[in-house]
């Protein structure tokens, strides 16, 4: 019989699971996004397993293969719904819309003032100077959350005539990566500050001589690497695999990235203010 949920499912037998199957599942949790669009031999890549694991794994935790494991992740990321949230729409107190609004708000407010505390102004400042200076600004992140951040900060540059370009494939990111010199910039997106595919950029960016930035998690290996790590520190919902916390993770980005592009544009001086005008017009 499948499970309602399979997140929570995975959660709750990753412990009994052979080694390479608890590798998967342990990469599976950290990354649901990567999960639900990585093939097998990303998978395996990324959980440093063989492939026949990764199949192992999906049959451990119900699934009939590969495909029918991500439909049901897709289906839980979904549909998924935080303890607290569910015991509030049972007791009957709230009508389920309006307690699911308060409950995601609660958490974003929250979020947005842990950032606001956690933010360094020197580092802040540092990187509005690295990209006001640029002579082109690569952007990398992954997933719906940080791939959108990270499209979504090209084009605030790109409205502030600075060459600006976000890459979400891997392959492409490491391609472009190697094509930065110094003068230029690679800034990384990433909550959890362990996607390979943009670590390895950033790695592959900063020997090419590129000022390297990154927008993460406080504690992050991401930030170890690069020269101007922006750390935050988001708070963990309840169920952070839900879909609403990597929700509130891309909300407090996007307002990092509000206040970067802000400060660039000040310090630009009135005709890129005029230039932001005239972009908005068309």
């Amino acid at each position: 019989m499948p499970v309602s949920n399979l997140i929570h499912h995975i959660r709750n037998v990753a412990e009994s699971l052979r080694p390479a199957e608890r590798k998967v599942a342990e990469m599976v949790l950290a990354d649901i996004d990567f999960a639900m669009r990585a093939s097998i031999t990303e998978l395996a890549l990324r959980a440093e397993v063989s492939e026949p694991s990764v199949t192992r794994f999906c049959r451990a935790v119900g699934a009939h293969g590969l495909r029918d494991f991500k439909m049901r992740l897709a289906q839980s990321a979904a549909g998924g719904m935080p303890f607290a949230a569910a015991r509030e729409v049972a007791s009957g107190d709230l009508t389920p819309a309006s307690t699911l609004f308060d409950r995601v708000t609660e958490q974003v407010v929250q979020g947005v003032q842990h950032a606001r505390a956690s933010l360094d102004p020197a580092v802040f400042e540092a990187a509005v100077a690295a990209l006001a200076s640029a002579r082109r600004v690569y952007f990398f992140g992954v997933g719906a959350g940080s791939g959108l951040v990270a499209q979504d900060a090209a084009l605030r540059l790109l409205r502030l005539d600075i060459a600006a370009s976000a890459f979400t494939d891997a392959h492409l990111q490491r391609l472009y990566a190697g094509l930065l010199e110094p003068g230029d910039v690679a800034f990384a997106i990433s909550q959890s500050g362990r996607s390979v595919e943009v670590n390895e950029s950033i790695q592959i960016a900063k020997e090419r001589g590129a000022t390297t930035i990154a927008l993460t998690n406080a504690g992050a290996r991401l930030a170890w690497v690069v020269d101007i790590p922006l750390l935050l520190r988001v708070p963990e919902s309840e169920a952070p695999e839900e879909a609403h916390a990597a929700g509130v993770a891309r909300i407090v980005h996007l307002a990092v990235m509000d206040a970067l592009a802000m400060g660039v544009a000040l310090g630009l001086g009135p005709k890129t203010l005029e230039k932001m005008r005239d972009a908005r017009g068309r």
